[in-house]
C-alpha cells in the first residue's frame, strides 16, 4: 500500500512540474509574440507623431511637407496591414485606431490646426493603451519578469515620456511656421516643459537594467537628459518667451525628433534586453 501511494505521489508531481514546464514554454511563447507586437505599434506611435508634426507646419502653410506626409501616409498603411492577421486586430483599441486613422484621411485641408492636433493625439493616446494592453496579455509584466522590477515604467512612462515631447513638437512647429506664440500655446508649451522636466528627473532613473548593459543603459539615459533638456531650453527662449520668434521651424522639428529618437533607444535598448532573457 504504502509503494502504490508513494508511487502515486511521484507520479503527481511530475505530473506538475509537466504542467509547469508546458505552462512556462507557453508564457515564454506569450511574450515573445508580445514583444513583436509592442514593437510594431511603437513603430505606429512614431509615424503618427511625425504626421501629427508635419501636419501642424502644413496646416499653418509649409507646403514643403506635403511628400513627406505622402511618404508617412503609405509607412503607416504598410504597418497597419503586418498586423492584419494577429490577435491586435481584433482589439476594440485597434479597431477605434483604424476608424479614426481613416476618417482623418478624408478630412484633408478641411481639418482645422486645433482639430488635427486634438485627433492625432487622441489615436496616440488610444494606440499608447492598446501597447500596455498587450504588455499585461502577454505576460510582460514585474509578476513574470524579476529582471525587470520596473517594466511597467516603459509600457507607460517611457511612452508618454516620448508622447510629450511629440506634442512639443507638433505645437512649437506650429508657432515657428507663424513666428507668433499664442496664448493658448504659451500655456501648453508650458505645461509640456513642466512635465518634461519632472519626466527627466524621475522617469529616466527609474528603468530597469540587466548587470551587463549598465554602461550602454547610462550612455542611452545621459544623451537623452541632454537632448531633454536642450529642446526644454529651446522651448522657453526662442517660443514661449522670445519677443520675436525666429527659430526655423525645420531647425526646431529636428531638435525635437532628435530628442524623441534618444527616447526610443531607450525603448529599443530595453525590449532588447528583455529578448535576451526570454
Amino acid at each position: 500500500m504504502e509503494i502504490i501511494i508513494i508511487t502515486g505521489i511521484i507520479m503527481g508531481i511530475a505530473a506538475l512540474l509537466y504542467l509547469q514546464q508546458i505552462k512556462a514554454k507557453d508564457n515564454k511563447k506569450a511574450q515573445q509574440q508580445g514583444l513583436d507586437y509592442i514593437s510594431q505599434i511603437k513603430k505606429i506611435i512614431t509615424i503618427v507623431q511625425q504626421h501629427r508634426g508635419l501636419t501642424a507646419a502644413w496646416l499653418n502653410g509649409d507646403t514643403k511637407v506635403t511628400t513627406q506626409l505622402v511618404i508617412l501616409k503609405q509607412l503607416i498603411s504598410k504597418e497597419m496591414k503586418l498586423l492584419k492577421f494577429t490577435p491586435i486586430y481584433q482589439n476594440e483599441r485597434w479597431s477605434a485606431f483604424a476608424d479614426h486613422w481613416d476618417r482623418l484621411l478624408k478630412l484633408n485641408k478641411s481639418l482645422l490646426i486645433e482639430n488635427s492636433f486634438e485627433q492625432h493625439t487622441l489615436m496616440i493616446k488610444n494606440l499608447a493603451y492598446l501597447l500596455e494592453d498587450t504588455a499585461e496579455i502577454s505576460h510582460l509584466t514585474t509578476d513574470f519578469l524579476p529582471e525587470f522590477t520596473n517594466i511597467g515604467y516603459v509600457w507607460r512612462e517611457l511612452i508618454l515620456t516620448t508622447e510629450s515631447i511629440g506634442q512639443s513638437r507638433a505645437i512649437g512647429t506650429g508657432v515657428a511656421v507663424q513666428q507668433y506664440c499664442s496664448s493658448v500655446d504659451k500655456i501648453r508649451l508650458n505645461f509640456l516643459i513642466e512635465t518634461m522636466t519632472k519626466i527627466t528627473l524621475n522617469t529616466l532613473q527609474h528603468l530597469s537594467y540587466l548587470p551587463q548593459e549598465i554602461n550602454t543603459h547610462k550612455e542611452l539615459v545621459k544623451r537623452a537628459t541632454e537632448k531633454m533638456n536642450q529642446l526644454i531650453e529651446t522651448m522657453k527662449f526662442e517660443l514661449v518667451n522670445a519677443s520675436t520668434i525666429t527659430i526655423d521651424n525645420n531647425q526646431y522639428f529636428e531638435l525635437a525628433t532628435n530628442t524623441m529618437s534618444t527616447m526610443n533607444d531607450i525603448f529599443d535598448h530595453q525590449v532588447m534586453q528583455l529578448k535576451t532573457t526570454l
